[in-house]
């Protein structure tokens, strides 16, 4: 660890200083107005008649020509308002796309966006976008060249259509921005305008594709003179009404009082100046307006959702670490951890409870309360810092009418904070972050189960190693430490990351008196910023020891991992294609234990045909290597070699019909097969509506899956257990519907469904004969048997005659789950951040006929099972004070 510091801080410390390079930047000129603009999206004020900002530039189709249409510009302010607008002009007004959306939902169209780097610190920033038919939509610009839409700020803009083109104003109060206050400032801007029917796309300051960076590029817009920032404080009150029609036991005494519900409550936002807000809530409703998916997980490992609340969703840019500096990151097996995870605040309650004849269990622990501070400090220097508090959670038992409680989630504390300065233009930056959770832990049963505090501590950063910012090395380092009873760090210590309890583990084994657990993680990555040859190579370490699950999410421990990547990007048109691309990578990984668990090459090719249809493709082949996790915590096993090949397909996006096809096919030297195909369709039938539906089958042949673990002190080759695995055919059908139906810019229809049919049946059960091989044994074969239970469906073994081995049993892990889920939002803008929302949930399961398919029928059993839905309605009014 001491060396991967000492490196970083070598490399950090290997640039002091650079001069700017390339032409200097566009300088525009602000116009102060005298009346303000009345918002009607007609350009009718003398205003207009004032010199415009012209000289569009295209980036496609043809990069460098000037744009095919004529687009005039004009930025205005007055005390408390910033307005851009625009007279867009058309050869075909006709031809032009109106087509209306909801907010953040950009689909093809005809679009004008602003962007804004009020600090002027060429990194981070905000885009603005309208399109004809006047819907919006806006996010910040973050890392030079990234872009996040969660950020929702409150402005407005108008459009019109006429017989020369379409016309935009847009009325951004300054209360929105954040920005050093000063008598006379320069921001960065740019613009962008896309013609559909043409797939143009054209800017003020146009990026080559074969350069890197984009707010870095940005034209310096000067005369803001004077503005004086207000105090800003907006409060957003909300009432939240639920019904709830579930599944249940008519004879559950909990049902009825849990059925209706009324929720109050309100965020507000405080402006520390013009750099920092503060975001807070109280009796926050973090309900989601959207369905998770349903999955089947056969892995140790716990599925990833997205954050769907809006509350941690806005500005969570600013709280991501280990990326910044590169334009692009490559994992390969190793991906920079998550170290704050939104969705572990407000998480499903962790506690047992006793038996019971009917239990209240609360389906999410409750937020008392949450507030978050982001911002700058200076104009190099960001600042992130969250705090949330979730109260004591307990479950109601009934049995036999005696009630009684028992705590499931204890008073726990979340904090994070997150900083980061740049120095030198951006050229070096150096950034921290802190994440602590504290629990008040009173109950046995939970101080088992839960550590006591969780801390992480990292820091990361990138230097440039040239004046053209080509090469960038970004870095990062982290270490963790967790505290808790004996059984909460046994438990840690046993989680699918790491598997110390495996007995051939070498390097750190299981202690069942630890009161802590510590680890470490660090990467160091060389990326090549842009031109046509592409490099791109890291090498990272993640010890045992780690663990970030109490506010992050983890996918790695115990693993030492490397990988280079190379290829050559073409950006000039041909006869054939509008673009190409190709790369080739090499990866591995290994153990602590010096075991080589990943040995593999990568391959991509991209293509874009000049009818603006796409192909892509991937190929991959892993060398055999050792799986320390395959047995789940016992020892090593050999795994045989595989390889993959993808197939991606997309059609014109301009069209009303769009389709996408996504093929897989992978094998390995057992015999396993995986292959997968899928369709997504999206049908624009008039400018209001657009469906979308998306089918996928997967086929799945696994010749190793696991099934359980049993201690047996005659398996000698297996250090005293028997690891059972089987034979696997499993058949997943599923879908993804959407609706989207605006109606205007403000109100707009979405539905979403996702039916999900996944059988899986087993056969073939074994073992594994020897630990560290690729050899298994069959049940029923030469000195075992194996026999099925009908009554009691499980299995019932014996593995080993020759060596008196007891029976063991385990249940037919067959399985049919059938499943749909789906929800309907009706979303209504009132006025500007003012909103009225009517929500239907649904879901529906089914689990009859296991291990065995049959499409007709389980829909129909799918059809026919009882539904959970759930009614809400929420109203939340925008205050401005």
């Amino acid at each position: 660890m001491k060396s991967n510091v000492l490196f970083f801080l070598l490399l950090f410390l290997s640039y002091s200083s650079a001069a700017e390079n390339g032409n200097p930047p566009k300088t525009l000129k602000a116009i102060k107005l005298k009346k303000s603009i009345v918002l009607d999206g007609k350009l009718t004020e003398s205003i207009y008649q004032k010199i415009p900002i012209e000289g569009f530039i295209q980036r496609d189709p043809d990069e460098g020509k000037i744009e095919s249409e004529r687009t005039k510009v004009w930025v205005t302010y007055d005390e408390e308002n910033l307005y851009v607008s625009a007279k867009l002009y058309d050869s075909d007004p006709n031809g032009i796309d109106a087509s209306l959306m909801r907010r953040d939902n950009i689909v093809e169209s005809d679009w004008f966006f602003f962007f804004v780097d009020p600090y002027n610190d060429k990194r981070t920033g905000y885009f603005f976008a309208v399109n004809a038919g006047g819907s919006i939509s806006d996010g910040v610009l973050y890392n030079d060249s990234w872009n996040n839409d969660s950020w929702d700020g409150v402005w407005q803009a108008k459009t019109s259509i006429d017989d020369k083109g379409w016309n935009l104003e847009m009325k951004i109060p300054f209360s929105q921005l954040r920005f050093n206050e000063a008598s006379s400032m320069t921001w960065g801007v740019n613009f962008n305008r896309d013609i559909k029917r043409k797939k143009e796309s054209t800017y003020l300051v146009m990026v080559p594709k074969s350069e890197s960076g984009f707010v870095s590029h940005f034209a310096e817009l000067k005369g803001l003179d004077g503005v004086k920032p207000q105090q800003r404080v907006e409060f957003l009150p909300y009432i939240v009404q639920k019904a709830k029609y579930l599944e249940h036991d008519s004879g559950n005494p909990f049902y009825k009082s849990n059925q209706y519900k009324t929720s109050i409550g309100a965020d507000f936002k405080l402006g520390m100046g013009s750099n920092l807000t503060i975001d807070g809530t109280i009796n926050p409703d973090f309900g989601q307006v959207e369905v998770d998916p349903a999955v089947v997980n056969l892995s140790a490992f716990e599925t990833f959702f997205p954050e769907k609340r809006p509350f941690f969703i806005e500005g969570s840019n600013i709280f991501s670490f280990g990326f910044g500096g590169s334009n692009n990151n490559w994992g390969f097996n190793f991906g920079v951890p998550e170290l704050f995870y939104s969705r572990r605040i407000g998480r499903s309650p962790q506690g047992d409870i006793s038996d019971n004849d009917y239990s209240n269990y609360p389906s999410e622990t409750s937020i008392l309360g949450a507030a978050k501070l982001t911002g700058k400090i200076a104009d190099n220097w960001t600042l992130g810092a969250l705090s949330a508090i979730t109260e004591r959670t307990y479950a109601t038992l009934d049995n036999g009418g005696l009630r009684s409680k028992e705590e499931v989630e204890p008073f726990t504390h979340y904090a994070v904070l997150r900083s980061q300065k740049e120095f030198n233009d951006g050229k070096q930056a150096l950034g921290l972050i802190f994440t602590s959770v504290n629990r008040d832990l009173r109950d046995s049963s939970l101080s088992t189960a839960l550590t006591k505090n969780a801390y992480t501590l990292g820091f990361d950063g990138w230097t440039f190693l040239d004046e053209d910012e080509t090469y960038v090395v970004t870095a990062n380092i982290i270490g963790s430490y967790s505290h808790g009873s004996k059984e909460a760090i046994e438990s840690l210590q046993e989680r699918p990351h790491r598997y110390l309890q495996r007995p051939d583990a070498e390097f750190a084994r299981i202690d069942r008196n630890k009161t802590h657990l510590a680890g470490w993680f660090s990467r160091v990555m060389l990326n090549k910023q842009k031109g046509n040859f592409y490099i791109n190579t890291a090498i990272g370490a993640v010890s045992p020891g780690f663990e970030i699950n109490d506010l992050g999410f983890q996918w790695n421990g115990n693993k030492f991992n490397g990988h280079f990547v190379t290829g050559y990007r073409w950006y000039e048109p041909d006869n054939i294609f509008r673009r190409k691309s190709f790369y080739i990578s090499h990866f591995r990984d290994y153990n602590f234990d010096g075991k080589n668990t990943s040995n593999g090459i990568w391959t991509a090719a991209n293509f874009q045909f000049n009818n603006y249809y796409s192909v892509n493709l991937r190929a991959s082949h892993n060398f055999s290597a050792f799986n320390d996790r395959w047995t789940r915590g016992g020892p090593s096993v050999k795994l045989p070699s595989e390889a993959s090949f993808s197939l991606f397909a997309n059609s014109d996006s301009r069209e009303n019909i769009i389709g996408h096809i996504n093929s897989r096919y992978a094998y390995d030297a057992n015999g396993t097969q995986n292959y997968s195909v899928g369709l997504d369709v999206q049908w624009k039938p008039s400018s209001q509506i657009d469906i979308s539906f998306g089918p996928e089958y997967n086929r799945r042949k696994e010749k190793r899956q696991w099934v359980d673990s049993f201690e047996d002190p005659t398996a000698l080759k297996t250090f005293g257990s028997r690891y059972v695995f089987a034979h696997i055919d499993q058949k997943t059908i599923s879908g993804n519907i959407r609706l989207n139906w605006t109606f205007t810019p403000q109100l707009s229809l979405q539905l979403f469904l996702q039916p999900l049919f996944a059988v899986g049946s087993y056969s073939n059960f074994m073992e594994l004969a020897k630990a560290g091989t690729n050899d298994y044994n069959k049940f029923g074969s030469e000195n075992s048997s194996i026999k099925y239970d009908n009554e009691n469906d499980e299995y019932i073994v014996n593995p080993d005659f020759n060596a008196n081995a007891e029976e063991i049993t385990f249940e037919n892990p067959d399985f049919n789950f059938k499943s749909l889920r789906g929800n309907l939002v009706l979303r209504y803008e009132m006025l500007p951040g003012t909103i009225l929302y009517l929500v239907w949930s649904h879901d529906r399961s089914n689990d009859e006929y296991a291990g065995n398919f049959n499409f007709s029928r389980d829909f129909s059993k799918l059809w026919k099972a009882e539904t959970n839905d759930i009614f809400l309605i929420k109203f939340s009014y925008w205050l401005n004070m």
